[in-house]
C-alpha cells in the first residue's frame, strides 16, 4: 500500500464533491441528507481505487460487531455509543482507515453528534482500545445543494480541526 499524503486525500475527495455539485439530477431531486451521502460515496469510488468507500458503515471486526465510539464523561465514566458514519474510506478488517466524512445539508443546525464522531474517529489514541479507529482525516461537510455550494469544510486530524487542511479543502471545493 502506497502512503498517500493528506492533501492528496483531500484533493481526491474534492473532485467527487465537485462532481456531486455538478449532478443536475441530484440537484433537481433535492434529496434529504441520508440520500446525498450514498450518492457522494459512489462518486468517490473512482478516486479511491486502492480502498473501499463505504456509506453508512456500521460493522467492525471483533466480538462486538457494531461500530462504536467511546469517551469519558465529565465524571470520568466510560461512555460508548453505536455509530453509523456517513462515508468512510478504508480497507475492511485492517487498521487502514484514511477518511471519515459526515455531511449535513445547510438547514441542519445540529452538528454536535457529527463533530463528536469525527473527533473520536480521528484520534491516534482512544480511551477504549476496542473502539479505536485512527482515521487519518475526518471531514465535516456542509452542503447547500440548491445553490450548488459547499458552505462548510472542517477537516479533523488527531481529534481536532486542522485549520490548514480545512482551508486547503475549502479552496478546492470553491
Amino acid at each position: 500500500m502506497v502512503e498517500i499524503p493528506d492533501r492528496a486525500i483531500l484533493g481526491q475527495f474534492s473532485r467527487a464533491v465537485r462532481e456531486m455539485l455538478a449532478d443536475d439530477d441530484l440537484i433537481r431531486a433535492a434529496p434529504q441528507e441520508f440520500s446525498i451521502t450514498p450518492d457522494l460515496a459512489m462518486k468517490m469510488v473512482p478516486f479511491f481505487r486502492q480502498w473501499r468507500v463505504s456509506a453508512e458503515w456500521t460493522s467492525r471486526e471483533g466480538e462486538d460487531m457494531l461500530k462504536k465510539i467511546s469517551w469519558r464523561d465529565d465524571d470520568g465514566k466510560l461512555q460508548s455509543m453505536a455509530i453509523r458514519p456517513d462515508i468512510i474510506v478504508h480497507i475492511p478488517h485492517t487498521e487502514v482507515n484514511i477518511l471519515a466524512v459526515e455531511a449535513n445539508r445547510i438547514g441542519n443546525k445540529d452538528h454536535a453528534g457529527d463533530i463528536k464522531k469525527l473527533t473520536l474517529l480521528t484520534r491516534h489514541e482512544s480511551v477504549d482500545p476496542k473502539f479505536h479507529y485512527g482515521y487519518r482525516l475526518g471531514v465535516h461537510l456542509i452542503v447547500d445543494l440548491s445553490n450548488r455550494a459547499i458552505v462548510g469544510t472542517d477537516v479533523y486530524r488527531d481529534g481536532v480541526v486542522d485549520p490548514d487542511l480545512s482551508g486547503f479543502l475549502w479552496r478546492l471545493v470553491h
